[in-house]
Formats: C-alpha cells, sequence, structure tokens
C-alpha cells in the first residue's frame, strides 16, 4: 500500500499537476528523480523517510517556488550520503523560495553549492536544522562571481569536521568588483548554528561564516563557534551599503583571529576568547577600506594576545567612515592597539592590557584596572561579571544596547555583552552546542 502511494505521487509529480502536492519518498524510492531538476511545483512538500540516500549521480535541484507557495523539503532521519567527493552532494542552480529543513549530508565534496541558473538568481531560500559533516570541501557556499544571492537564511545547522577550504559558510563571490552588484550576498541571515572543529591537516584555511567583500545588510547572530583554523567570523566591506551586523555569537578555540572585519560593520554583544590571533581585527581587504566600524558591548578575553587591533587604512589614505569602540570589555596582553586617526572614538571600554597607538586622548579614556579572575563569575566559560566586577557602571549610555542574552540595560549600563544582575546569568551558560 505504502509503495502505490509513493508510485501515485511520483506520476503526479512527472506529470506536473498544477495543484500543489505532497511527495513522500524513501531511499528505496526514486528518490533522485524526484529532487533532480526543475518538477517540483510552487507549494509541494517533499518528505523524506528516515534512512540513507546514496547515490553516484550528480544532484542538481533548479525547483522554483513562488512568494506564499514555497517550495518545501522535510528530511527528519534522512541522511543524504555521497559515495565519494568527486562531487558536491547538492548543487542548487536557480532555485528559489525553497525549504530544506533537517537533513544529514555527509561523504560529498562542498554540503551545498547556490548559483544561478541562466537569468535566474537564487533568492528566498531556507536551510534550518541540517547536519552536516565529514565531507571534503566546504560545507555551505554561495559564492558564485555572476550569481546574486538574495535573502538566504541559514539557521539551526549544525557543522563540522569539513576539508579543503574547509569553511561552514563561504558566502559572495571573492575579489568582487567595487560597486558589483553580482557575486553579492544581500539581507541575509545566519543565526543560532553550531560550528566546530574546521580544523585539521585536510583543512587549509577554515573559517567558520566567511562574508566576502561587497556583500551587505547581511545578520550573522546568535551562533556557536569553536575550534576553527581561521578567524570564527570574517566580513569585508559593503562597498558603502548598508552595514553588515555581527551580534551575540560566542567564539572561542580559533587558530586566527576571533572576529575580523574590514569596514562597514556593527560588532556587539559578542563573547570571544583564547584567540589564535586577535580577538577582534580590522585591517584593509581587498577593496575595503577600514572604517565605518561600530564595536561595542563586546567581551573579548585573549591570554597573551590582542583583544581589539584596528590597522589604519594602507598607503596614506583616510578611514572609510568613523569608528566608534564603546562599553566593550577587554581583556589581553594588549586592550586596545590602534593606529592614531580622529575617525575613532573610544569610550565607555573597561577591562585590563595595555593600550597602543591610541595617543593621550584615547588613554584617558580607557578604564583599565580589571582582571580576569576578579571580573568574572567563576566557572569554565563563564565572562558574566562578578558581583564587585570593574565593569559595573562603566559604559557609556549613549552607545548601550541590549545584552548578550537579549536583556534590555535598563539603568544597569555595564562594559561588556551582558547586563549585570546581582542573582546571577538569568540566560544560557557557554557551552559547546546550540545556544539556547
Amino acid at each position: 500500500m505504502r509503495t502505490a502511494v509513493i508510485a501515485l505521487a511520483l506520476l503526479s509529480f512527472v506529470g506536473g499537476a498544477a495543484d500543489a502536492k505532497t511527495v513522500r519518498l524513501t531511499s528505496a524510492s526514486k528518490w533522485f528523480e524526484a529532487l533532480h531538476g526543475s518538477g517540483l511545483k510552487p507549494g509541494d512538500e517533499v518528505i523524506l523517510a528516515p534512512g540513507t540516500y546514496s547515490d553516484r549521480r550528480r544532484l542538481e535541484m533548479n525547483h522554483r517556488g513562488t512568494e506564499g507557495k514555497v517550495i518545501v523539503i522535510r528530511a527528519k532521519g534522512a541522511i543524504l550520503k555521497r559515495p565519494d567527493a568527486r562531487q558536491n552532494s547538492i548543487n542548487m542552480a536557480g532555485c528559489q523560495y525553497l525549504e530544506i529543513h533537517d537533513l544529514e549530508i555527509t561523504g560529498g565534496s562542498t554540503g551545498i553549492r547556490i548559483e544561478r541558473q541562466g537569468k535566474a538568481q537564487p533568492k528566498h531560500l531556507l536551510f534550518e536544522g541540517l547536519h552536516i559533516h565529514h565531507i571534503g570541501g566546504v560545507a555551505i557556499t554561495a559564492n558564485h562571481s555572476t550569481s546574486t544571492y538574495e535573502r538566504l537564511v541559514f539557521r539551526g545547522n549544525h557543522i563540522h569536521h569539513t576539508a579543503g577550504h574547509g569553511e561552514a559558510f563561504y558566502l559572495g563571490g571573492n575579489n568582487t568588483k567595487d560597486g558589483s552588484t553580482t557575486g553579492v550576498m544581500f539581507n541575509s541571515i545566519v543565526e543560532r548554528n553550531y560550528i566546530h572543529h574546521l580544523i585539521g591537516p585536510k583543512v587549509s584555511q577554515g573559517d567558520g561564516i566567511e562574508i566576502k567583500d561587497g556583500s551587505y545588510g547581511n545578520i550573522i547572530r546568535d551562533n556557536v563557534i569553536h575550534d576553527t583554523k581561521y578567524p570564527g567570523v570574517i566580513v569585508y566591506g559593503t562597498d558603502g551599503r548598508k552595514s553588515n551586523v555581527i551580534e551575540r555569537n560566542v567564539i572561542w578555540n580559533t587558530g586566527d583571529n576571533g572576529i575580523q572585519a574590514a569596514a562597514d560593520a556593527i560588532i556587539r554583544n559578542n563573547i570571544i576568547f583564547n584567540t589564535g590571533g586577535n580577538g577582534i581585527y580590522s585591517r584593509d581587504h581587498q577593496s575595503a577600506v577600514v572604517g565605518t566600524l561600530f564595536i561595542t558591548h563586546n567581551t573579548v578575553v585573549t591570554k597573551g594576545r590582542t583583544a581589539l587591533r584596528i590597522i589604519p587604512p594602507s598607503n596614506g589614505r583616510k578611514f572609510s567612515g568613523p569608528i566608534v569602540v564603546a562599553n566593550n570589555a577587554l581583556y589581553g596582553a594588549t586592550a586596545i592597539e590602534a593606529g592614531r586617526g580622529k575617525a575613532i572614538s573610544l569610550v565607555g571600554n573597561a577591562g585590563s592590557g595595555r593600550i597602543s597607538g591610541l595617543g593621550p586622548l584615547a588613554a584617558a579614556q580607557w578604564q583599565g584596572g580589571g582582571a580576569v579572575g576578579a571580573d568574572f563569575v567563576k566557572g569554565e566559560r563563564s565572562f558574566y561579571p562578578a558581583p564587585g566586577s570593574y565593569l559595573i557602571g562603566k559604559a557609556a549610555m549613549k552607545h548601550a544596547v541590549a545584552d548578550f542574552n537579549g536583556t534590555k540595560r535598563s539603568q544597569s549600563f555595564d562594559a561588556g555583552a551582558y547586563r549585570f544582575n546581582a542573582k546571577g546569568n538569568p540566560g544560557w551558560k557557554i557551552a559547546p552546542g546550540f545556544k539556547k
């Protein structure tokens, strides 16, 4: 009976019926034919039964839903396992208004590669609850140089043990020409993902989340990222378009910088510790010239490293816009290192470590004297202010924003990612796994 239902569903699929339908597939059915190509119509839903789905052929999806009639693929318990890494697990060309939920992907080259098909540019795609691991390349790429990527959402995915370049997310084209609209991702969201162990001899780079030059208006928030070979998060510049936002992430055990941003970024309420490089780092990168940065309410603890480092623009150029460094809790051998420049405003920061290159006015605005052992509640990965912490009351009200937990600061203007509460941390306690 079940086989008959699947057969009828596939006949309906092949026939291209006008009405939306639900297609139920098993690993023993013609699942490849159903997923490959452009046969799914607006409003269709595909449900993959638990099991292992494996095929040597190149799987390319070209399905296009519409606004209000999204195509949905649900796959809880289903594993897409390529038998080799000679091909990407999923190629998506020209897909629009499509969602993939709860699929496990392993064994291929790139997990999911997203690009255009002819004039059809990828847009309004949702990837949620995926588990991508032990693959031969990057987990997810949206980096084709002639594609544009609008409103992509990557939410609640678990990514680890990649290879090759090894990024979890490689988003936007490399070396995009200044002002170009192709190779650009915009108005997209990367949130609540758990990314770890992008390291090892098979990984040449291994960034957690990389958003390339020219991509704009994107939000990176509430991700847990640890044990990466390159930075946990790296963004370049937006070519003067809407800034990218990096907020409420926790990053540790990077082989490089925690967060690296050249320009046009809002970096707030992140917690960064145990980095191989700087905690937060800014320098010119491709067409991006350092500037238009708002770095507020971050907690950065880097033993023997620099918590926050800003390299002035090269070749005598001016900063591309103002830089505000406010209300951060910075602990390192060097707390702040930055070249002189009127574009940098420093206020409300506290912590410990020397400062370098900012001049006497900036030095007067720096609140030094804290110590990691005394300022935070005791416990592994605990960066919540302890009673009597040097951070309490040190922030500047003008730049105060809701904290790492999403709690409004009210009248408690404390430096760092948390609003102090004498009863203790009311939110999620940092640990491997998804942020809760």
